[in-house]
């Protein structure tokens, strides 16, 4: 299985990419896991360099306010429940969000929190968090 991210900006803060590389180089013996970074400018032009790279045979998981907030648990399972049918690809987007046709793309929403997070803090939280529904799938011990 191959998971992909796809990010608007670039990680500026040394220590932010640091926790980046960590869990990147835990999740390796789970699956593949790609970033693609696309560089900041305005909604229209982020979301149409977002919709060019989007597949739609992959399970699209777009990073919105309006999205559901789940567990890391419920989290595990919706990564579970595509593992063995499709890539999955989570987006994360710009400060100004996302417009309709992106969100129109994907088959999930998901607000990682109703707190104002920087794109490179929700890269961050989501890195960690796909390495922890890996480990909750295994049954190990990190989740506890």
């Amino acid at each position: 299985m191959k998971i992909r991210i796809l990010s608007i900006g670039r990680i500026k803060e040394r220590s932010a990419q640091e926790w980046i590389n960590e869990f990147l180089k835990r999740i390796q013996k789970y699956c593949t896991l790609e970033i693609l970074e696309i560089k900041e400018s305005n909604k229209k032009n982020e979301s149409e360099e977002l919709l060019k790279r989007i597949k739609d045979k992959d399970f699209n998981i777009v990073l919105d306010l309006s999205g559901r907030q789940v567990s890391s648990e419920e989290l595990s399972q919706v990564i579970k429940n595509q593992i063995m049918q499709k890539d999955i690809c989570f987006i994360i987007g710009g400060p100004e969000g996302f417009d309709s046709e992106l969100l129109g793309k994907a088959q999930f929403v998901l607000n990682l929190s109703r707190m104002t997070l920087t794109h490179q803090m929700a890269r961050l939280f989501l890195i960690e968090q796909i390495y922890r529904a890996f480990t909750i799938l295994k049954g190990q011990k990190y989740h506890k």
